[in-house]
């Protein structure tokens, strides 16, 4: 199944929009479907929405089955950029141990208490 994300969401961005198009590509998983998100028409991408949006599924889904499943095509250049920024955190993260995800998230959040 085809997502045109141009009919639902009008940036690439912030995370009202990711979740809108999380929500509609859980729904075609749920039925067993495989899904294309073609972003054509949006210009304005960041590696946050994309992470909200789709690639936080490597928690449950390997990789190949990700690939299998899910398809996204008609990004421009800094869409395809921060997409693959996305993906490629995401298969680094999920391949870590859940112990170093574990010791990692705390450091992070220690780090984002001392500058906030």
């Amino acid at each position: 199944m085809i997502i045109q994300a141009k009919e639902y969401v009008s940036t690439g961005f912030d995370s009202d929009d990711a979740k809108i198009i999380s929500n509609l590509t859980d729904n075609l998983l749920q039925k067993g479907e495989s899904v294309t998100i073609d972003f054509t028409g949006i210009d304005l991408f960041c590696t946050y929405f994309f992470r909200l949006a789709l690639v936080y599924r490597f928690e449950t889904m390997s990789k190949n089955e990700y690939d299998e499943k899910i398809k996204v095509v008609g990004l421009n250049k800094p869409g395809k950029a921060a997409y693959q920024t996305a993906y490629d955190g995401a298969v680094s993260y999920y391949r870590l141990t859940p112990e170093l995800r574990r010791e990692l998230d705390m450091e992070i959040a220690e780090l984002i208490e001392e500058y906030l």
